[in-house]
């Protein structure tokens, strides 16, 4: 069965993502299209460049994630992208969205406007990286005449490119609130800052889903990296258990649909 795949941001928590994707290929599950902000534009692009769940945990595994964020002075950033992006132009042949092998849309938010762009087209990485852009942390990203930062900000659980259409909508959501006991360090506090002010516009989002997994995420950091296969287990086994013997009925859109493709983004922007 064909679904439209909808993956939330969630920093090392987007690992389950690798997971969620591992227990729909066996399950019999097509993704058509996919939907992310942050973590989640990371995962359905390299999804969709052909890279399998197994490809992306080796990564995730292999990388020295810090040596791709360059300190600098601070300005409108505490990290430079720029070692980040020769990263992905090495790993992803594609130089723009519409190349991919799937339907990808990236969720970013217009720091200039303060609304969420939906970028179905356009150049790949600078989009992506905007699109992961954590302020404060990350310098944003300039494309066009919009200042890139993090898609989770306004959305973070991005459906609205699929809105309008019948193809069953699942929604990932990586990003559960839990009490913690020490803010820790200053990273740490902007981290969890920013996961604490995207949580209430992820929960309307849910309700416009067919189906959210929420793999049990709650102890562990958006930071913890080296828990990658824990992360990635949890994902796969809450899927497993969420999505066998079930049966997806072509959702009843709320607004008036078409047959499918070719999706177009909402109105507002590509």
């Amino acid at each position: 069965m064909r679904i439209n795949l909808i993956l939330s941001g969630g920093a090392a928590r987007g690992i389950a993502h690798l997971g969620v994707l591992k227990a729909l290929e066996e399950l019999g599950y097509s993704v058509k299209a996919l939907s992310g902000s942050s973590a989640g534009a990371i995962v359905a692009v390299f999804y969709a460049s052909g890279y399998t769940p197994e490809d992306m945990l080796r990564l995730v595994k292999e990388t020295r994630w810090f040596s791709l964020f360059q300190p600098r002075i601070p300005r409108s950033g505490l990290f430079s992208l720029r070692r980040a992006e020769t990263y992905l132009r090495e790993l992803i042949s594609a130089e723009r969205i519409e190349d991919l092998g799937k339907k990808v849309y990236i969720c970013a938010t217009d720091l200039l406007s303060g609304q969420a762009l939906y970028f179905g087209k356009g150049d790949l990485v600078p989009v992506l990286l905007g699109s992961c852009a954590l302020p404060g942390i990350f310098e944003p990203v300039r494309y066009e005449d919009h200042v890139l930062i993090d898609g989770g900000i306004v959305n973070n659980l991005p459906i609205e490119p699929f809105e309008r259409y019948r193809t069953p909508k699942v929604g990932v959501d990586v990003n559960p609130l839990e009490r913690i006991e020490n803010p820790g360090s200053i990273v740490s506090i902007l981290v969890r800052s920013f996961f604490l002010a995207v949580r209430s516009n992820t929960d309307k989002r849910r309700d416009m889903c067919d189906l959210v997994i929420t793999p049990d995420l709650i102890r562990y950091s958006p930071l913890d990296v080296k828990k990658a296969d824990d992360i990635y287990r949890i994902g796969y086994e809450e899927t497993i258990r969420v999505m066998s013997g079930r049966s997806l009925a072509r959702g009843s859109p709320r607004k008036p649909c078409r047959r499918d493709p070719p999706e177009k983004p909402p109105s507002g922007r590509r």
